[in-house]
């Protein structure tokens, strides 16, 4: 099981997720969320199949199938975590938490 939890920026929403493998190949994700967009987005995407999602292009993944139909805009960051948290949870990767920083005059 992993857990993380996602600030999307801006728009101040937050979301925790959850990932349980509940089977060789299947993770069942759960939200909760600030969002009423990404509440919406959980009540379609609860299981994900762990090859289909690794090997697929990234607009073809049903993460971001889903997430383009309910979502408000492109730059939304929860699909990210979504395929994070499913690495985790199946074993592929170690958790880290990543970050996106703006920097003042930085370009």
């Amino acid at each position: 099981m992993a857990v993380c939890w996602v600030k999307a920026g801006i728009c101040g929403q937050e979301t925790t997720i959850e990932a349980i493998k509940v089977g060789q190949i299947k993770v069942r994700v759960s939200f909760v969320s600030t969002c009423e967009r990404v509440l919406a987005l959980a009540e379609e995407l609860i299981e994900l199949d762990i090859g289909s999602e690794m090997t697929k292009p990234l607009n073809e993944t049903l993460t971001y199938t889903l997430a383009t139909k309910y979502l408000c805009r492109t730059s939304c960051i929860v699909p990210a975590a979504v395929l994070k948290v499913m690495e985790v949870t199946a074993g592929i990767f170690l958790p880290e938490s990543c970050a996106i920083e703006f920097v003042k005059d930085a370009v």
